[in-house]
């Protein structure tokens, strides 16, 4: 990762000038440079933005393959500014990485196999040279994702953090394809990458899969905390324990979020929504944790299922919804992270007014006569 950077070094002078209307230019993730894949290290990329829009291996409600066009374009709005310093956390990310958007992976219409092997091919192409960041897509989409970018590193052992209303642990999916979206973890786990003990899944509820999957899972040693249980427990101790269990043993570390995570009236746009789920301060929180904990040299992430035409707000994606808003807030929140785990501090220098948060203390009342 690059030292002494600033914004600036990625904007030019638009970094300092008015900004431009939401509605003008090319509408790139944060309006970031776009990089060829293959010129990621010529142009001293350490962040590669990258899309997988396929929806042909969901099996529910499709649409998922304006998953990354509508994200872009929420990504925009409100129109920039260029700067991205978080109130809360103190960091712009572009401050310390340079991030660039290389495009769409190449997506074959009706050969979902294939598809899912080009995804591979654009993974391991970025995972060679910067840290990829995946936007897609239904949730088949992690299986070719880890796989690309495990190969590009060498990585023998990976550990894998889950946020998914579902576990996608199922043997041959849902309806019997074994590379749907329902059966990447399957997959994974097929090509010994994840074992047991490195695998946590946050936000699971509702009725799939059945308690057999779950039995199996935990023989394996996986484990998993509810939705429920995640809005009754102190989210630390979840991210510690998420984060000591992908640790254990292990080359690196890839965080996978699917939106139907969220509780529906919060994320409507995806393909199987279900209540009672995660809200966003929960999301955001233990997402800023997880990877702050995280080594950003040997990371990946992707966020999936974002299926914009079921969002509220976006009836075109031509400035998203606020599911795509989410997932946008989400990568943001993620590059935050890593620069504060790349410099090795626990928050940046967020601005605090002069007086100390809570009631001013009062002066005692005089006593009656």
């Amino acid at each position: 990762m690059t030292d002494d950077r600033s914004g600036r070094d990625i904007y030019g002078e638009a970094y300092d000038e008015a900004n431009e209307p939401i509605f003008s230019g090319i509408p790139s993730f944060l309006k970031l440079p776009e990089v060829d894949r293959g010129n990621l290290d010529e142009e001293d990329v350490d962040v590669g933005i990258i899309g997988a829009p396929l929806d042909t291996a969901t099996t529910i409600r499709p649409g998922t393959r304006y998953g990354p066009r509508a994200v872009r374009a929420a990504s925009t709005v409100p129109s920039p500014p260029y700067q991205h310093f978080n109130i809360e956390t103190g960091v712009d990310p572009f401050d310390h990485f340079s991030v660039a958007d290389t495009g769409d992976a190449a997506v074959s219409p009706g050969d979902t196999r294939q598809s899912q092997l080009n995804i591979e091919d654009a993974v391991y192409e970025i995972s060679e040279q910067a840290t990829p960041i995946v936007i897609g897509g239904d949730h088949s989409i992690s299986y070719p994702d880890i796989k690309g970018w495990a190969e590009a590193n060498g990585y023998e052992d990976v550990g894998l953090i889950h946020f998914d209303c579902h576990a996608d642990t199922g043997e041959d999916g849902l309806t019997g394809f074994e590379y749907d979206h329902g059966a990447w973890v399957a997959r994974v786990f097929d090509d010994d990458l994840v074992t047991g003990e490195n695998y946590t899944l946050i936000g699971p509820r509702g009725f799939w899969p059945g308690p057999e999957i779950y039995e199996a899972m935990r023989e394996e040693g996986m484990k998993w905390y509810t939705a429920m249980e995640v809005g009754n427990m102190d989210l630390d101790d979840i991210v510690t324990d998420a984060v000591q269990r992908a640790q254990d043993g292990t080359d690196a570390v890839w965080v996978s979020f699917d939106v139907d995570v969220m509780e529906p009236a919060y994320a409507p746009g995806t393909g199987e929504p279900e209540p009672g789920g995660l809200i966003p301060r929960e999301a955001i929180y233990m997402i800023r944790e997880v990877v702050k904990a995280l080594d950003p040299e040997d990371f990946g992430f992707d966020v999936v299922e974002v299926s914009p035409a079921y969002d509220v707000s976006d009836t075109n994606s031509y400035n998203g919804g606020i599911t795509s808003g989410f997932a946008n807030r989400l990568i943001i929140e993620v590059l935050g992270s890593m620069a504060l785990a790349e410099q090795g501090l626990e928050s940046g220098d967020p601005i605090k007014p002069k007086e100390s948060l809570g009631p001013t203390e009062e002066t005692e009342a005089p006593a009656d006569d």
